[in-house]
């Protein structure tokens, strides 16, 4: 539903939302990107209040802490919230840890437009996809990273760090590497990345699982064909790629990575661009802490997103 039309059901009751603009909420959060596409979290809407509440999907192997599950319901957050503003209110947000179990509450309280840029990253919801192919042109031009990392930023104690130079691509190829190679020789790990695969519906699509370089180390199966290093850090040195890392690794740093992701992406999709996601790596503390420690990083790498522009050929099945 449009969000001309919700608000023009909302006129009935000024004190909730109404079945327009619940539909509209309700259809944001659908529209966020999830670990294994699972959707791990529960919507509630009454009065002028929606409450996301977080699900204990368990995957043992692939989120054995649920740092994904928590980031995922971040995203969620975020386009929560934007569809909020989208409705002309502002999104107050409380987010409350109780029992390991997220719950993130959006109110409504008084009227407010929207800003430009929540307009452009709210109409871009339904655009955003996780591409995991190699991207038509290497590198994005200086502004649009500033842009992309300024949205990154806007979230409380989240911070990104850009990958440049060959150092960096070497030493991020080695630790993609050594992660591909122990999830690739993981038994269980594999068994259930095999469950949780799917050609449609909930689950992990089978097109999610990229063929080569980056897309291909970010999620391995035991079929992936592992690059050698230094052609998976001359690959690295063609994208954009940007760590995500957060001042902590409590609860709610995880949900405010989720949130920061989302902003990025969205902002970055409105720009014409393509990107997805890697946590697979990062749930090795050897990884993180090697990612950390080489490239000088204070913060908590919770998330690599890579970003680039997409062919002639997916702009054209879009």
């Amino acid at each position: 539903m449009s969000v001309a039309r919700a608000e023009q059901d909302s006129s009935h009751d000024q004190d909730a939302w109404s079945a327009g603009e619940s539909a509209v909420l309700d259809e944001a959060v659908h529209c966020a990107p999830s670990v294994h596409n699972t959707r791990p979290w529960t919507l509630t809407i009454h009065d002028r209040t929606a409450v996301l509440r977080e699900r204990p999907v368990q995957l043992a192997q692939h989120d054995p802490h649920g740092r994904d599950r928590r980031i995922s319901c971040g995203a969620a957050l975020t386009n929560l919230m934007l569809a909020t503003r989208s409705l002309g209110w502002t999104a107050d947000v409380e987010i409350d840890v109780t029992g390991g179990l997220v719950t993130a509450t959006v109110t409504g309280t008084r009227r407010a437009q929207p800003t430009e840029t929540e307009d452009r990253r709210r109409g871009a919801l339904s655009d955003r996809r996780s591409h995991r192919h190699a991207f038509a042109l290497p590198g994005l031009p200086e502004g649009t990273r500033d842009a992309v990392l300024d949205a990154l930023t806007v979230a409380s104690d989240v911070t990104g760090r850009w990958i440049s130079g060959a150092d960096d691509a070497l030493a991020v190829a080695r630790l993609l590497d050594y992660a591909a190679r122990v999830f690739h020789d993981n038994a269980e790990y594999q068994r259930e990345l095999t469950l949780w695969t799917s050609l449609r519906g909930s689950g992990l699509h089978r097109d999610a699982f990229g063929a080569e370089g980056l897309a291909a180390v970010g999620l391995t199966t035991s079929r992936t064909r592992l690059p050698d290093e230094s052609l998976l850090a001359a690959r690295i040195r063609r994208e954009a790629l940007l760590v995500v890392g957060t001042r902590a690794d409590e609860p709610h740093d995880h949900v405010h990575a989720g949130e920061a992701v989302e902003q990025a992406w969205l902002e970055a999709t409105s720009r014409g661009l393509a990107a997805s996601v890697m946590t697979q790596p990062l749930h090795l503390e050897e990884v993180r802490a090697g990612l950390a420690d080489r490239l000088g990083m204070t913060a908590v790498p919770q998330v690599l997103m890579r970003f680039g522009y997409p062919t002639e050929r997916e702009l054209g099945d879009s």
